[in-house]
């Protein structure tokens, strides 16, 4: 039977008094909390009715929990002290959360093991013997048991929901979590799987392990209390993703319309290992409804070995970004193009000008055929035209170099380079300002930050620019129409991505 999600605002404030204000507050987006006493640096650890402060007119069920340092604990605490304030909060406390290391400890202190939550932490993979452990935790009499481990690939999830599918069949209370970016599905996905709860931070920057989102990014971008086994995935793959505005365009179109879909980051390093665990349905273990994806850096050119058949469009790129999913058939298609060229016929005709590409990589690749479908004239500068000699025969343009750039007689400038990206290079431009004299437009395929140093440079020499925020929301907006097969909410989906950028 699947059970209604709940969520855990996790908090991890450092002062007595930031922890209440967290906890008052918790309630507009979560069903619990957790106080992680091991990051309060102002509590008197050696007196365990201290607690009572958290369990006074407490808006919700409160789990309190004092973290050894080997499972991930703040700080260093006598071990004494501290189960005896777990063993305390066993009795006066919703829940109490404790090792399976210091039960028997526990027991002798006299908790009462109807309120007890005993878990199990690795955070340096996910071991293998996963149902002997749970075998052994479960040994362990308890109100709720816990396995946290650390996702190393995306498909390591799969074991929690395994584990998941054993305690409903078993009637236990359990929560099964693949910590990291490699295994927020597990997070996302857990409750609809039989997890008694799930974790999220109490804010940005908040976070008690790596990979936990917000409780207002579960419950609003991801919808979490909606979601079921029946709800149908589609999600990016890449390296990294974690700072992806897509999961914010595309569950903003699915809740708009109404859709049973759910969006989801998978940080994926092995993309045959994903396919062939994931998707296929010869091989698959996820039993996961996925019905699409997007494809991005580094793995656009690698899935093209994977497709079943691959759109004209995505073989003259020579890269796919998008995935149609059709029992377990894999179409490779390339949107980039797409949105690429949309906001760029919007501005000016393309016909009538002359481009210069900055960049030899994927996103070059899509330009250069998306310029040339139109008729234009294109030139590609890069910073080793020899890397680049593969464009020059796939698309019959030149190539040269980039420090040759101010020679060009080229009216638009565009970078398809990744430099001037937020977390990459911010506030670098690929070229120098005087580039841009005489120059009517200059496009930057970046999106965040929404005017690079690119486009700052661009602008105070005159010239019209275009930001990569537009792309992003066409190309995306045309893979909702492939997975969904209906018109997308545009606007909805700008709102969105400019919303995750104000806020990112």
């Amino acid at each position: 039977m699947q059970r209604t999600a709940r969520v855990c605002a996790v908090i991890t404030e450092e002062t007595t008094a930031g922890a209440l204000r967290a906890l008052q507050e918790s309630a507009r987006v979560a069903d619990l909390a957790e106080i992680r006493l091991d990051y309060l640096r102002d509590f008197d650890f050696g007196e365990p009715r201290n607690l009572s402060v958290f369990l006074e007119r407490q808006p919700l069920p409160v789990i309190i929990t004092c973290r050894d340092v080997d499972e991930g604990g703040h700080q260093a605490l006598d071990n004494d002290l501290r189960l005896r304030l777990l063993a305390e909060a066993s009795r006066t406390a919703d829940y109490s959360d404790v090792e399976a290391v210091h039960y028997a400890r526990l027991i002798e202190l006299g908790a009462d093991t109807s309120r007890l939550i005993v878990s199990y932490h690795n955070f340096k993979e996910t071991p293998a013997d996963l149902d002997s452990i749970y075998d052994r935790l479960v040994s362990f009499p308890a109100a709720i048991h816990k396995i946290a481990t650390l996702a190393q690939h995306a498909s390591d999830c799969l074991a929690h929901f395994k584990l998941l599918e054993r305690a409903q069949r078993e009637r236990r209370d359990l929560i099964a979590i693949a910590m990291g970016h490699r295994g927020i599905i597990s997070r996302l996905l857990g409750p609809s799987r039989g997890s008694f709860l799930t974790y999220g931070s109490f804010g940005r920057e908040k976070e008690s392990a790596a990979g936990q989102l917000t409780c207002r990014e579960m419950t609003r971008r991801y919808r979490i209390r909606d979601l079921s086994t029946k709800t149908r995935m589609v999600g990016i793959i890449g390296r990294p993703v974690a700072h992806s505005a897509s999961p914010a365009m595309h569950n903003a179109a699915f809740a708009e319309t109404g859709l049973d879909f759910v969006y989801v980051p998978f940080e994926v390093d092995d993309v045959n290992e994903f396919v062939r665990r994931m998707i296929l349905v010869s091989t698959t273990e996820s039993g996961l409804d996925f019905r699409g994806l997007s494809v991005t850096i580094p793995h656009k050119s690698a899935i093209l070995n994977l497709v079943d058949e691959l759109d004209p469009i995505a073989s003259a790129v020579g890269a796919v970004n998008t995935l149609v999913i059709d029992h377990g058939k894999l179409h490779g298609y390339n949107t980039d193009v797409r949105g690429m060229l949309a906001p760029l016929a919007e501005v000016l005709s393309i016909e009538d000008h002359s481009f210069a590409v900055i960049g030899a990589g994927g996103a070059a690749r899509a330009v250069i055929c998306g310029l040339k479908s139109r008729g234009a004239r294109v030139e590609v500068f890069a910073r080793d035209p020899a890397r680049a000699s593969g464009i020059a025969g796939d698309f019959d343009v030149k190539i040269k170099r980039l420090d040759d750039l101010h020679k060009s007689e080229a009216t638009v400038l565009i970078n398809a380079t990744p430099v001037g990206m937020h977390g990459h290079s911010e506030g670098v431009s690929p070229v120098s300002p005087d580039v841009f004299e005489g120059r009517i437009a200059a496009y930057d395929l970046i999106y965040n930050p929404a005017e690079t140093q690119f486009l700052k440079d661009a602008r105070e020499r005159g010239c019209l620019t275009l930001s990569g925020m537009e792309m992003l929301v066409t190309q995306a907006a045309a893979q909702f129409e492939l997975w969904t097969g209906r018109s997308a909410p545009v606007e909805a989906m700008r709102k969105a991505c400019l919303e995750y950028l104000a806020e990112s």
